[in-house]
């Protein structure tokens, strides 16, 4: 099956990307599931998956959270059950990312795959995110309202936030199976199972100012070369009440915070940041040598190597450092070849395709590195 994405790129940024919501009828043709329910149920069985049953019987809605022993107790209908991160698990769904890479790799979250029975799902509600929303099979009836500023939300479970009143739809239809939807973060939406189906979503990130703001600010406290300023009080002949404290007071921490971030170089400590996975990417089972990758490097063997799932491989503004699981690696004219071949790289690759950027040891070196840090795998394959 092929991953191709029918739409225009550039048409696509200019006019939808977070924008207005739009419904792309066969944006992959004769599309195949990634996963089959079984698998997916399966999956949402093991201790570290991020998954939830979300149920609607008769109007009254429950959340559970995983792992799930069984799914005996929820029935035949009215309900859905949705995995977060399945990309860092399944290898072909990993693959689903790749056709929306003309959107930068910093911003994408996961791949989410909910499967639901017939007339399952969320209820009508917001995401603070942008996704695609691809049908797998069987079939879900969407509606999609404009971008509203905000809304009146309801918890009609303490985990499972609703909105509270209805939305004009401004897509109304039926999902067939290769179909998509791209909702734009802050566009109302609600979508019925109309028998047992599958729903693959490309979530992006979009972290708020104080979520950013904070990761920005730890990553500054753990890097020993940033020398950060300390915080002084104005000079003053009174400060007054030992228990009040002045606006002018307040101006100064205002300034203080404002001047000292503008002194500092941001750039790499948010790369760091914009690099760092969703979750702790598994380490390798035992560090590789140089000189262990030369020798892989001069056998044919069936030995390749894959980015891995939910890593972000990332080149600087002035191809400069490599950044990936906020860690970061100079880049000169040696190494750069390595970096590009790396930074694109989203399939399985055999080992000696490497042979071309791997002409000196600082690359042998970087390479090693990346192996060695979880950023990319080296797979043996089996006969």
């Amino acid at each position: 099956m092929s991953l191709k994405l029918n739409i225009d790129h550039a048409n696509f940024l200019r006019e939808s990307w977070q924008q207005h919501p739009r419904l792309i009828r066969g944006a992959f043709k004769n599309f195949d599931d990634l996963i089959e329910p079984e698998i997916l149920a399966g999956l949402a069985l093991e201790e570290g998956v991020d998954s939830r049953v979300i149920e609607n019987h008769a109007g009254t809605w429950n959340v559970t959270h995983g792992p799930f022993e069984s799914y005996d107790e929820f029935g035949e209908a009215g309900w859905t059950l949705l995995v977060q991160s399945v990309n860092e698990w399944v290898p072909e769904v990993q693959q689903l990312i790749a056709p929306f890479r003309f959107l930068p790799d910093w911003r994408i979250d996961d791949v989410m795959i909910s499967f639901a029975t017939e007339h399952g799902g969320v209820g009508p509600h917001l995401d603070q995110y942008d996704v695609f929303i691809i049908q797998g099979s069987g079939r879900r009836h969407w509606q999609v309202g404009a971008r509203v500023s905000a809304a009146n939300e309801i918890c009609p479970h303490p985990d499972l936030k609703q909105l509270a009143d209805t939305f004009e739809p401004i897509i109304d239809a039926i999902l067939e199976p290769g179909d998509m939807l791209y909702i734009p973060a802050g566009c109302p939406h609600n979508g019925v199972a109309l028998e047992p189906s599958i729903n693959y979503s490309v979530g992006f990130r979009a972290p708020n100012t104080a979520e950013l703001g904070a990761s920005v600010t730890d990553m500054l406290s753990q890097l020993n070369d940033v020398q950060l300023p300390r915080y002084r009080d104005a000079q003053a002949s009174s400060y007054g009440a030992p228990h009040h404290v002045t606006a002018e007071q307040l101006q100064h921490v205002r300034e203080f915070l404002l001047n000292s971030m503008s002194s500092i170089d941001l750039d790499h400590a948010m790369l760091l940041v914009l690099s760092q996975s969703k979750r702790p990417l598994p380490q390798p089972e035992g560090f590789i040598q140089a000189e262990e990758l030369v020798e892989l490097l001069s056998q044919p063997t069936d030995v390749y190597i894959a980015r891995t799932p939910g890593a972000r491989i990332l080149i600087g503004p002035n191809a400069d450092q490599l950044y990936a699981n906020g860690e970061s690696w100079p880049l000169n004219n040696d190494v750069l070849p390595l970096a590009e071949f790396i930074g694109e790289l989203w399939q399985d690759t055999a080992l000696t395709d490497l042979i071309p950027v791997l002409q000196n040891k600082k690359a042998v070196a970087l390479c090693r590195d990346l192996i060695n840090n979880g950023v990319i795998d080296v797979i043996a394959q089996q006969d």
